[in-house]
């Protein structure tokens, strides 16, 4: 089965384990490809098209690599990519060679679009719920991506759910349709103007019960004392 899709050139890798290190100060990032029933293969690919394969594609996109030695390109999908936790440089990715006939699951993320009237008109909160939806679809029918409008959002507290995506054909949406994408929340500040109003009125009245009773003691100490 041929499907025409972007192509990546990936050399095979001898450097391993931390050694790895000087691959990256030289301009090439570590890549593993691995799959169902497959060996791990080490390979590597220059980072400046690691990135730019990166932005054109993302991950779970159906692309093809062509391994150095091998004469038939492989189906693969980056699975995973590895970013330094203060950085945010890229580390490594992982390939995984997929089955054109075999459905896959996959973490496809949500990209909100638009503008909500709601935040100029009452001063509303886009508040985000989960940004990505767990699907399922053969390898070239994965979306890269969901898109939703946000345009329509005037009032507070209106929301937008996972039921409100649109599908296309051959992918099985498994989030739940109740999940809540986005919602049009009140103003934290009005919020937090509240709770002080409340916190407020509360002490007032600790402060005016305290005060009845300091006054029932005297009074109670007034009439001892009379009876005296």
């Amino acid at each position: 089965m041929v499907i025409e899709v972007d192509s990546y050139e990936l050399a095979l890798r001898e450097v391993l384990g931390k050694k790895v290190a000087k691959l990256r100060r030289e301009g090439t990032l570590p890549a593993n490809i691995y799959g169902r029933g497959l060996d791990s293969l080490a390979v590597q690919i220059p980072l400046r098209i690691a990135r730019e394969m990166l932005t054109a594609h993302g991950t779970n996109t159906l692309i093809n690599v062509e391994v150095e030695g091998e004469t038939q390109s492989r189906p693969v999908i980056v699975r995973d990519v590895k970013r330094h936790p203060v950085s945010g440089a890229l580390q490594h990715l992982d390939f995984y060679q997929v089955d054109l006939a075999r459905t896959l699951r996959a973490a496809v993320p949500v990209t909100l679009t638009g503008e909500a009237p709601a935040v100029s008109a009452h001063g509303g909160i886009v508040l985000t719920g989960i940004t990505m939806v767990q699907v399922e679809a053969l390898p070239a029918d994965m979306p890269d991506h969901f898109e939703i409008a946000i345009d329509h959002l005037e009032e507070i507290d209106q929301q937008i759910t996972v039921a409100e995506l649109v599908v296309p054909a051959g992918v099985t949406m498994h989030s739940d349709s109740d999940q809540m994408l986005v919602r049009i929340t009140r103003p934290r500040l009005i919020e937090e103007e509240e709770e002080e109003e409340v916190l407020e009125g509360e002490e007032a009245l600790a402060e005016g019960e305290e005060g009845e009773e300091a006054e029932g003691e005297g009074g109670e100490a007034a009439a001892e004392e009379a009876s005296e």
